[in-house]
Parts: structure tokens; C-alpha cells; sequence
């Protein structure tokens, strides 16, 4: 692919408020509200305050048309999509058509996956659920051929985060998808630490499940999270954990259980519209610049930090290898936790985490000079000691 004008790309800070006022280097956590933003949720209190009852007219479509947006992003088919508060609450969804008594019981995760969605699967220990948890041998990444040791007949699922947040780096979802499929396990894969940044081709790994959501690189705030569910598995797996949109006929309001045909069987209740209006501008932006140039400029901005760190000897968290590499590059240094409440102070937006050490996310409208800035600033907080 040809380079994009990085002209082109900066060319969007002026719709990102924030960047006017600070550096901000934390898309992994909570990405930068565009200015567009409030105008999706002006909208929305308009259509709620004129026409009340009547809006859902317009949001129940909504929800669909928002769904296919998504499945464009992530290479997926249309109508694959449903949408929930959170990534936890998916999975918990997920978990409840997948695991079944008598059936297989094992999960295969690892130490270095996002928390939260783990504790589903203690949680289910008492019910006959065991989880084999990989250990990273060096605190960054997993190497594939513990997923093929772990991997055996009685595994129910792999879960896989695309992205590590502890460290920025990628896992082989299609390779892992394979493994788990070979012994007729499902892969969930969670793509919260990259949609956004890195390209996503669900159909072309196979993946049984993907979680995800808006809060990250796709700059829409919290509340927006969505799942995909492989076409061809929507029709064959019933969630026990359901509400009324999981229903055929959500607005006949029967006494009786009846799973939609479509990806809804797993929604549950009343969808958050207010957040998925939210998150309407960002990922309209994040379609409009492509992931691609995204990715290009991030794999420069990022070899750019781990470059920075390393010529003053910091530790660097993160694999060098751009193919190995996803968007946020973690640094670490005795008094690093200190540092980030400086750093914040001064402007920098970041974050610490325990074994991984600062995080720091250049997003597509990111500057050289503003990178240089932070080690700038790092240099004289631990100058200062």
C-alpha cells in the first residue's frame, strides 16, 4: 500500500478538542472525543425529546445500521454484529452458549490477557469449568506453541487477545484460530486493543467470536461494545444469559422464549443508544482515514518511542518487530508509577500499569515533536529524582 500523506492525517487534530490542550498518548485506554461527537448526542436527546416513544422508530434500524458499520471495520458480514454495555457482559453472553454440562470444560487463556474477562471463567469453576492458563515467558508475549501444547480435546475455548495490553503486542489470531479449530475448540478472540489502530479480518482468521469496542482507538466512549458471532454459528447457539431483545418478537412481549434468527438472540436487554450515537463519529473518522494509514503511521510513531526509550537505556516492554507490534509501547524505570502523575500534570496524557510500566499510544494524528516532548519531560522528572 502507498504511503498516505501524514499532511492528510494530521489534518484531523483540529476535529480532537483535547489535542489542543495536551499530549495525548492514551487511545489504548479511552481515545481522544471528536468534536463531531457531541453533535451525534445533541441528536439524540432531540430525537428522544420531540418524538419520545416514537424514537424507536429510528433506533431500533439504528442499531443495525451501527452493526454493519462495525462489520465493515473488522472484515465481517453484515447483520454479525450486537452490541452491549461491555466486553465482560459479551463474553459472560458468549460463555452461556458455548459451555454446556457434559460437554467440554476446558478454557485456554493466558497471564497476559485483559483481566476481566478471565473472571467469567473462575467464576464458572464451580459449575465443572477449568481454565489452563499460559505463562508468558518473558511478560510481553506468548509464544504459539504453548497455545498448541495446551490446546486438546476436552478444550471447549481459546481466548485471545489480539492485542496485549500489558505489553502492545500481537498475537496471531489466524494461527491460534486454526489450533483451536484442528481439535474442535472455538476461539473468542478480543480485538478491544486493536480495532482501530491495526487491521481485523474476522472472516479471514475464522474466528467462532470477537469482542470489541468503541472506547479505545475508535475514539466513541464507553457504553459501545459489540460482538461478533460467525454467520454460520448464529443459528446453532442459544445463550442462557437473554432478555427481551433476544427475543423473535421482541414487542409481542409472550411469556415463552423464542431466540431471534439474528445475531440479537444474544443482546439481551435495552441497548444503550445515547452510547452507540456517541460512537457514531468515531468510527466514521477512523472508516474515512482507514485503517491501513493508520496502521503505517503507527508502526512509525511507535518504532519512534521505542527508540527514544532505548537511547537512555529504559526498559522497553514491547517486541521491536513491527509485524510483532500493535499500537501502544510500554517503557518502564524505577519511579515510572511516580512519573505518570507528573507526566499527567504537565499535559501528558499516559498511564501506568504494573508489569508493563508506562503505556503510551500515538494515535494517526500524533506529531513527532509532541513524542519528543514526552521524553523531554521524562528526562527532567527523573533529573529532578
Amino acid at each position: 500500500m502507498a504511503q498516505v500523506s501524514e499532511d492528510r492525517l494530521l489534518a484531523w487534530r483540529a476535529e480532537f478538542p483535547i489535542l489542543a490542550r495536551t499530549t495525548y498518548l492514551i487511545s489504548h485506554s479511552m481515545g481522544a472525543m471528536p468534536r463531531r461527537a457531541a453533535a451525534w448526542l445533541a441528536r439524540y436527546g432531540e430525537e428522544w425529546s420531540a418524538q419520545g416513544i416514537t424514537a424507536w422508530d429510528r433506533w431500533e434500524p439504528y442499531i443495525r445500521e451501527h452493526g454493519d458499520r462495525i462489520a465493515a471495520l473488522i472484515g465481517a458480514a453484515p447483520g454479525t454484529i450486537v452490541f452491549h454495555q461491555n466486553v465482560s457482559t459479551l463474553v459472560s453472553i458468549a460463555l452461556s452458549a458455548l459451555f454446556q454440562p457434559g460437554g467440554r470444560r476446558k478454557i485456554v487463556t493466558t497471564d497476559l490477557n485483559f483481566p476481566s474477562i478471565t473472571y467469567n471463567f473462575a467464576m464458572h469453576a464451580r459449575l465443572g469449568l477449568t481454565t489452563e492458563m499460559l505463562r508468558s515467558p518473558d511478560g510481553v508475549t506468548v509464544p504459539l506453541e504453548q497455545w498448541e501444547t495446551a490446546i486438546d480435546d476436552d478444550t471447549l475455548a481459546v481466548v485471545v487477545d489480539h492485542g496485549i495490553f500489558r505489553s502492545g503486542a500481537l498475537q496471531d489470531a489466524a494461527a491460534i484460530t486454526a489450533l483451536a479449530h484442528r481439535r474442535g475448540a472455538r476461539c473468542l478472540v478480543d480485538v478491544y486493543q486493536t480495532a482501530g489502530c491495526v487491521p481485523v479480518d474476522v472472516t479471514a482468521w475464522g474466528a467462532d467470536v470477537v469482542v470489541g469496542g468503541s472506547h479505545k482507538w475508535l475514539c466513541g466512549g464507553p457504553g459501545a461494545a459489540w460482538m461478533y458471532v460467525r454467520p454460520d454459528l448464529i443459528p446453532t447457539l442459544e445463550p442462557r444469559v437473554v432478555g427481551w431483545f433476544s427475543h423473535a418478537r421482541p414487542f409481542a412481549f409472550e411469556l415463552e422464549m423464542d431466540y431471534s434468527p439474528t445475531v440479537m438472540r444474544f443482546a439481551t436487554g435495552t441497548p444503550n443508544i445515547a452510547a452507540l450515537y456517541a460512537a457514531r463519529a468515531g468510527l466514521e473518522i477512523i472508516l474515512e482515514v482507514g485503517v491501513e494509514a493508520i496502521r503505517q503511521r503507527s508502526l512509525r510513531l511507535t518504532r519512534q518511542l521505542v527508540e527514544l526509550a532505548e537511547a537512555r537505556g529504559l526498559r522497553v516492554n514491547t517486541p521491536r518487530a513491527p509485524e510483532a507490534r500493535a499500537g501502544l509501547v510500554a517503557i518502564d524505570f524505577p519511579g515510572a508509577a511516580e512519573a505518570e502523575r507528573e507526566l499527567i500534570r504537565r499535559g501528558v496524557m499516559l498511564d501506568y500499569r504494573p508489569r508493563c510500566g508506562l503505556r503510551l499510544s500515538p494515535h494517526f494524528y500524533t506529531t513527532e515533536d509532541e513524542l519528543d516532548r514526552v521524553f523531554t519531560e521524562i528526562d527532567d522528572i527523573r533529573g529532578r529524582g
